[in-house]
């Protein structure tokens, strides 16, 4: 959950071992989930994710469009892809990609990762880097990208809805900014998709609260840095995933300086085959 320039912007970003069996025998576990997006209680957009895991491997795709008087205003639309491998402590990503659009402008942002550093990295357009903190080469090491950095991985064999699954801090890069987002344990919740079906998950999730701090790329004293900072109102709702040891985003709920901004699963399909998404799609 970056430091927005604008709500739109956030809400785009804002928008996971198998059974015994070696990564080229173990069946792949796919799952498909629909998000609304509202900000102070009123729908401005949908996102969808596509995630699929095999062995220590996993994919995923993320899109959100604006819809409504939100796309009138924006235009906003955008889609991010990541793919790496995972266990229980961490993730480690190996190629990112996100194309995002807000009327006229417009990025591309690529990087390839080796063992969780930065090793190739393109920014359209490249950022600005009068008063901003300088992003250094160690802040490139140990990262995960943003949307990596939706997927928990947890120890396999145990209950993964566990207060321990929040316990942890998401080193995050997205080729503009270095922050961490640090989780702990709130509490449970019981769920269930608004548009039921087959092989939707329907029970309990975790509920981390999250908290923000820049690390660099960001600049020192803007006031939107030091609101998010501050902020004591941002949490994460997260689902297990049959047939792999991760959770996945259910909801993600971050108060913003006009109200809060919320992405809630409709639908959160774990199994059902799926079309993976391209950030090239023309239909974005």
């Amino acid at each position: 959950m970056p430091v927005p320039h604008k709500t739109a912007a956030l809400l785009l970003a804002a928008t996971v071992g198998l059974a015994a069996a070696s990564a080229a025998d173990a069946a792949e576990t796919r799952v498909r989930a629909r998000y609304d997006l509202t900000l102070a209680g009123f729908g401005i957009g949908a996102a969808s994710m596509q995630a699929g895991f095999k062995g220590s491997s996993y994919d995923m795709n993320v899109s959100a469009r604006m819809t409504g008087l939100a796309k009138f205003l924006t235009g906003g639309r955008g889609a991010a892809t990541s793919r790496g491998a995972f266990r229980p402590d961490h993730v480690t990503p190996t190629a990112y990609a996100i194309n995002t659009r807000s009327g006229e402008k417009g990025q591309v942002i690529r990087f390839a990762l080796v063992s969780g550093a930065v090793r190739t990295m393109s920014v359209e357009p490249p950022p600005r880097t009068e008063g901003i903190v300088p992003i250094s080469d160690a802040d490139k090491r140990g990262v995960v990208d943003p949307v990596s950095a939706l997927m928990m991985p947890v120890a396999s064999g145990g209950d993964p809805l566990a207060p321990a699954a929040c316990d942890r801090t998401l080193p995050v890069f997205d080729g503009r900014q270095r922050f961490d987002v640090g989780l702990r344990f709130d509490r449970f919740e019981t769920v269930k998709p608004s548009t039921p079906g087959p092989g939707q998950y329907e029970g309990k999730v975790v509920v981390c609260k999250a908290a923000y701090k820049a690390i660099s790329g960001h600049r020192p004293g803007r006031k939107q840095v030091e609101f998010m900072e501050s902020n004591k109102d941002m949490e994460i709702w997260l689902a297990p995933v049959a047939g792999a040891p991760v959770l996945l985003p259910w909801k993600i709920a971050v108060r913003t300086e006009i109200g809060m901004a919320v992405i809630a699963a409709s639908s959160f399909t774990v199994g059902a085959p799926a079309q993976r998404a391209s950030i090239e799609d023309k239909d974005l």
